[in-house]
């Protein structure tokens, strides 16, 4: 078993905050790795479920009503048809 050298001050004291410093350190990785692993899948399910959101609220309802605005029955009626050839 290898043994791990302890860090200590000129006068033989630990040094503390070199302890203190890694172990913020250490804290911090882990909770960057936690949030990555975390809240990645969730921000990737809450962007699909905005644009499920989107794309439901942009479809014309079954009555004619839709994002355009109210449009009469026929949806080809609002699309000029070219003459026949050879008629003017």
């Amino acid at each position: 078993m290898k043994a791990h050298e302890i860090r200590r001050h000129v006068d033989g004291s630990l040094d503390v905050d070199f302890y203190r410093r890694r172990a913020a350190r250490l804290r911090r990785q882990a909770m960057r790795d936690m949030l990555k692993e975390k809240a990645i899948p969730l921000a990737r399910v809450l962007v699909a479920a905005a644009i499920l959101a989107v794309t439901v609220y942009l479809v014309p309802a079954a009555d004619g009503t839709g994002w355009h605005g109210k449009t009469n029955g026929n949806a080809s009626a609002a699309v000029p048809h070219p003459a026949a050839p050879g008629k003017s």
